[in-house]
């Protein structure tokens, strides 16, 4: 088995690309990960879709990863195509549970490295297709923390600070919960703007304002 030394991953549901980490994800300083090269074809379907690799293959890679600071191994695997490398993560079954890309530099260094690695045959059983993402990772974050808004105010029924929201966003007067929880969900299902970014900071600051 190949290993890779030395690699920082930033593990999550969603592989975020190296400019979209932020200071407060868990990321790891890995000691040591076993290391795969994997055709192009092989590495576009684990990009692509979620899934598993067959139980007898990751036999061989459960418990072999380290991480600085802490006793018990990962199982965790890095594979390069030579143009691309993923981090994945594992359970005794197979099943991928989270990704990571890399930083620019180790992922070079990987790319590098996988020229001189035999190709390895990648038996990943593809189930449901990943959505394809539109925005960025902020902007999602902030559709979302409006969507929870939206939610609370109509389990609420508060209706003066969403007339509040709709009259920042809109620039109209509403009162009519329903009608205005209804326009600023189909907003939401548009591309990300300013104006998104202003009711996001809007709500985080009303909070902050009852601490």
């Amino acid at each position: 088995m190949h290993y890779f030394y030395d690699l920082l991953v930033n593990l999550d549901e969603m592989a975020w690309e190296f400019y979209e980490w932020d200071k407060n994800d868990s990321i790891l300083s890995l000691k040591k990960i076993p290391f795969l090269r994997v055709s192009e074809k092989d590495f576009q379907t684990l990009c692509m879709y979620e899934g598993s690799l067959e139980e007898n293959f990751v036999k061989d890679f459960l418990q072999k990863t380290l991480i600085k600071g802490n006793s018990q191994n990962a199982s965790m695997i890095l594979v390069s195509s030579t143009n691309h490398c993923l981090v994945i993560e594992i359970d005794v079954d197979g099943h991928v549970l989270a990704r990571s890309q890399l930083l620019v530099e180790d992922e070079n260094n990987a790319n590098e490295m996988a020229h001189s690695l035999k190709e390895s045959i990648f038996p990943f059983i593809k189930n449901k297709k990943i959505v394809k993402r539109k925005d960025f990772r902020q902007a999602i974050a902030e559709k979302n923390l409006i969507k929870i808004e939206l939610k609370t105010l109509l389990k609420t029924q508060n209706v003066t600070k969403c007339t509040y929201l709709y009259y920042e966003w809109f620039g109209i007067l509403e009162n009519d919960l329903e009608k205005m929880i209804t326009d600023c969900l189909e907003e939401l299902k548009k591309p990300y703007t300013l104006k998104i970014h202003k009711i996001a900071s809007l709500i985080r600051l009303s909070y902050k304002e009852c601490l």
